[in-house]
């Protein structure tokens, strides 16, 4: 009788284990089939709406009360930032868009919330207008340094930096959050009445 009884226990470990090993085969089969199916209907998307890049630019520039004391910076930027959509079946919904001015890579100067919600038609460019408000702003001794020898140069070279949610709409039917960064760099603001006047526009690098 013991020897029939282990005979048994080995017959259920083993059926068990096809089991185990089934299920794991079924669960990677569905996954490779997930894969597949969403990169055709990627594959199709792309095929059909030729998606374009969204372009950034920034347009227009000017520093008002520029002020350095200390480590502490005050300024106004009154910024016009383009965003165009060359897109013809592709339209977006933008959500938390905010530009931020830097000095150099690390030092943030001013912050402006844009907009908490807009959407931009097909084949449109709209222009973001901006006020950001640097009040006594810190920054390192450097860069204070820097920064007055460029106040009294008469031009200040800045980095704008724009960050939102955006969805993309095809059809009425929207995509998943994706997070767009964009740098604008170098943004160079004469501290001049009329130097408005002779900006030159910034195109943006734009990551979705």
């Amino acid at each position: 009788m013991p020897p029939a009884a282990t005979r048994s226990r080995g017959i259920g470990e083993s059926g068990g284990h096809a089991s185990r090993v089934s299920v794991v085969r079924c669960i990677v089969a569905s996954m490779l089939a997930a894969v597949v199916v969403a990169g055709l209907v990627a594959l199709v998307f792309w095929l059909v709406v030729r998606p374009k890049p969204i372009e950034y630019t920034v347009t227009r520039a000017v520093a008002r009360h520029v002020s350095v004391t200390g480590d502490a910076v005050n300024a106004t930027f009154y910024l016009t930032v383009a965003v165009d959509n060359p897109n013809r079946r592709v339209s977006m919904r933008y959500d938390n868009v905010e530009i931020r001015v830097f000095y150099g890579e690390d030092t943030q100067l001013a912050v402006a919330d844009v907009a908490p919600s807009w959407h931009q038609p097909r084949r449109n460019e709209t222009a973001l207008q901006v006020r950001a408000v640097a009040r006594s702003a810190a920054v390192g001794e450097r860069a204070a340094r820097e920064l007055e020898r460029d106040v009294a140069a008469g031009e200040v070279a800045v980095d704008v930096r724009v960050s939102a949610g955006v969805r993309f709409v095809v059809g009425g039917v929207a995509s998943r959050y994706y997070h767009l960064r964009g740098t604008c760099s170098p943004v160079n603001i004469g501290l001049s009445p009329s130097a408005a006047r002779s900006f030159k526009s910034v195109p943006c690098d734009v990551e979705i």
